[in-house]
C-alpha cells in the first residue's frame, strides 16, 4: 500500500481517504472536491460553495462546505492560506508540493511561487534545534504586481 506522499493526489484518491474516514461521498461533497482541485488558487468558503454548485447536481449549503473543509484540514488535505483578508482562504494540499504565495496588495491577485521553498533548510534546522517534528510553515509575500500601477 502506498502512503499519501507516494500516491497520485487526485479527486479520486482524496475521495478514498474520506471514505476511509467514514464519510459518505455525496454529490455536494464531490462538487466541493472538484472546486478545490480545479481552482488552482486559494478560495474562501463562499467561493468554494459557488464553484461547487457548477458541478453537475451539486448545491452545497454553506454549513456543508464549512464542515467538509474543517474535516479536510484536519486530515491535511487542504490548508488555510493567510491572505490578510477578512475571511479564511483554503487550497488543496498535495503532500508532494509546497505552497508559498505572492499576494498583490493592490488587485488581490494570488500567485503560487513555483520554485523550491526558500526556507526549507531553515525549517529543518529550526525543527532540530527546538525538538519539533512534522514542522510546516506558510510563507506569503505581499507587494504590488507588475500589472498594477
Amino acid at each position: 500500500m502506498m502512503n499519501r506522499t507516494e500516491a497520485a493526489f487526485t479527486p479520486e484518491s482524496v475521495t478514498e481517504i474520506l471514505r476511509r474516514e467514514g464519510l459518505r461521498i455525496t454529490c455536494n461533497r464531490r462538487g466541493i472536491l472538484q472546486a478545490l482541485f480545479k481552482s488552482g488558487r486559494p478560495m474562501s468558503l463562499q467561493e468554494i460553495q459557488s464553484a461547487a454548485s457548477s458541478h453537475e447536481g451539486a448545491h452545497p449549503d454553506y454549513a456543508t462546505v464549512f464542515r467538509m473543509i474543517l474535516l479536510m484540514e484536519k486530515l491535511h488535505l487542504v490548508h488555510k492560506v493567510n491572505l490578510q483578508r477578512s475571511c479564511s482562504y483554503y487550497e488543496i494540499s498535495d503532500p508532494r508540493k509546497h505552497y508559498d504565495h505572492l499576494i498583490c496588495r493592490s488587485c488581490g491577485s494570488v500567485v503560487l511561487i513555483d520554485i523550491p521553498c526558500p526556507i526549507g533548510d531553515a525549517e529543518k534546522r529550526i525543527a532540530q534545534q527546538y525538538g519539533f517534528r512534522d514542522l510546516s510553515h506558510s510563507l506569503e509575500f505581499f507587494g504590488v504586481c507588475a500589472t498594477c500601477p
